[in-house]
């Protein structure tokens, strides 16, 4: 018995969809990275491809997540936003790859012909070229033989819809843009909230998969009517269940000890699993039988317990637990994209 999401890929296509349809005529570029923010990059990939969404491309983070891309058989364009090794730099370049330059180093090392997209810092301070030298940059890239398909940045504070700081970044990536050369900055908070962002493409990652951006978008959003459906749930089956009397401690480290006699449930779920142990501490609940119930005592490696003292009928092994991401974030002070990024391989993934 052990612990399972259960995947929606109906509605990762629909939110594809809804989200191709707000920020048309920019196309859409599906960012799969991190397995797909951890909801599985190939079964993802493919139900987005199969969506029908007209100039759809996909952006990933390594050469490797690319390639496993063109080995499912995704066909659209795929653009590798983070740096490659340079043993990695031929075989994308053959399964046609496109990749960033974050850097003026990289211009030389992409073999020629590569299809380039030059990522330009315009305020985030973390990867690409200064702004100053962007022009520089390109002419570089057209003499070693690149194809420049591309020129972008990525927003601070979207998220929080500080215009301002926006607009000024935006402004800064329009001083080098280039005829010709595609322009794009919005990630899913940008290109849901602020036109203008929208240029030639938008990149879009954590909307896709149902999840808002921040509490600011998410309120935003709904005055126009713009839904999206959360595609991922978190299941752990309970595997034990114990009574315990009052005073007796549950868990390492004896930190919780219950006040009166105690009915815990164990559950297969624990930091192994994708769940922080500091969540505990921050008063994670789980769902079971219709009940939120506390989670208790410190998250294990393989397990965690809950308290069901008091949900109603009794709970009993082989009953099922339902964890929200967001609770989960919540609890352990941070956001929902860590939780669904750090979701690991091993975790089993059902697609209904």
């Amino acid at each position: 018995m052990h612990a399972w999401l259960e995947i929606d890929l109906g509605d990762v296509a629909r939110n594809a969809r809804e989200l191709a349809l707000r920020v048309a005529p920019a196309a859409l570029c599906a960012v799969v990275k991190s397995n797909a923010y951890g909801h599985g990059l190939v079964p993802v990939s493919r139900a987005i491809s199969s969506a029908g969404i007209p100039g759809l491309r996909f952006a990933v983070f390594s050469a490797s997540e690319g390639l496993a891309l063109r080995d499912a058989g995704i066909s659209e364009p795929v653009l590798v936003v983070g740096p490659v090794a340079d043993d990695e730099l031929k075989a994308g370049s053959d399964a046609r790859l496109e990749y960033a330059v974050l850097c003026e180093e990289d211009v030389g090392r992409f073999p020629v012909g590569t299809r380039v997209h030059i990522k330009v810092d315009s305020g985030v301070a973390r990867f690409g070229v200064h702004i100053g030298r962007a022009a520089r940059v390109i002419e570089a890239c057209h003499q070693s033989g690149l194809q420049v398909a591309g020129i972008y940045s990525h927003l601070a504070n979207a998220e929080d819809l500080d215009e301002a700081f926006t607009l000024a970044q935006l402004a800064r990536l329009r001083s080098v843009a280039h005829q010709g050369i595609m322009t794009h900055i919005a990630a899913s908070a940008a290109a849901i909230m602020w036109p203008s962002t929208r240029l030639d493409m938008v990149r879009c990652g954590i909307a896709l998969y149902g999840r808002w951006p921040s509490p600011a978008v998410r309120s935003a959003a709904a005055s126009s009517g713009f839904t999206l459906l959360p595609a991922l749930r978190w299941f752990a089956p309970v595997v034990q269940t114990r009574d315990v009397a009052a005073g007796d401690p549950v868990g390492y480290g004896c930190e919780f000890v219950p006040q009166r006699p105690s009915t815990i449930a164990v559950l297969p779920l624990g930091y192994a699993d994708g769940l922080p142990r500091a969540a505990a501490g921050g008063g994670l609940h789980v769902m079971i039988r219709g009940t939120r119930v506390p989670v208790v005592g410190r998250i294990c490696m393989n397990a965690c317990m809950a308290d069901v003292t008091d949900a109603v009928p009794m709970v009993v092994r082989g009953d099922v637990a339902q964890i929200s991401v967001d609770e989960v974030a919540r609890a352990a002070g941070t956001i929902d994209y860590e939780i669904l990024a750090r979701l690991p391989a091993s975790l089993e993934r059902r697609y209904p």
